[in-house]
């Protein structure tokens, strides 16, 4: 097994079935060979008892060296306890805030608030919080992020501006109390 450098790499040929070129100096850094023939890094550990593989990227991306940076680092993560896979999982599967605006229609809006405020404030979510936040993770958004894509931007409408304030407030609220983020 030798080193993985560039030469390593692009002398490295296609096969029926994919496999691995594994360096000699970090232990859990290779390169993935398609039968496609795409190729990209990728490195291995364990978390636990579990062994873990995490894709770097590929090839054409990145350098021999770059990718060799990021291995030491998810490598250093995990002899330091940490699962860098896990931490990727769990961050994809958070919701965003449109998913965390539907739930909070149905499970608060729906059931705790009269007709007419229910009315408003799906309203609000509909035409105002969705189109300026709805695609950003419920873990992202930032108070500043509230406070200039809602709250300065609507400054022309100070009421409409304050009740926006008000339901994303209670929606993150109930985040936190859901667990679907920190406080």
């Amino acid at each position: 097994m030798p080193k993985l450098t560039k030469r390593v790499i692009d002398a490295a040929e296609i096969q029926a079935a994919e496999y691995f070129i594994w360096d000699d100096e970090l232990p859990g850094f290779a390169l993935c060979v398609l039968p496609s023939g795409r190729k990209g890094y990728i490195v291995q550990y364990r978390a636990g008892r579990r062994s873990r593989r995490m894709s770097l990227g590929p090839s054409t991306v990145l350098t021999c060296e770059q990718a060799r940076t990021r291995a030491i680092g998810i490598i250093a993560a995990a002899r330091n306890g940490d699962d860098p896979a896990a931490e990727r999982d769990a961050e994809r599967k958070t919701i965003t805030v449109k998913e965390l605006a539907e739930r909070f229609d149905k499970e608060h809006v729906s059931v705790r608030v009269k007709e007419t405020t229910a009315k408003g404030y799906r309203r609000l979510i509909e035409r105002t919080i969705l189109p300026a936040l709805g695609r950003h993770r419920v873990t992202e958004v930032t108070r500043a992020d509230i406070a200039t894509k809602l709250h300065h931007d609507l400054r022309h409408i100070p009421y409409e501006a304050n009740r926006c304030l008000e339901v994303i407030s209670k929606m993150f609220s109930l985040a936190e109390m859901w667990g679907l983020r920190l406080k």
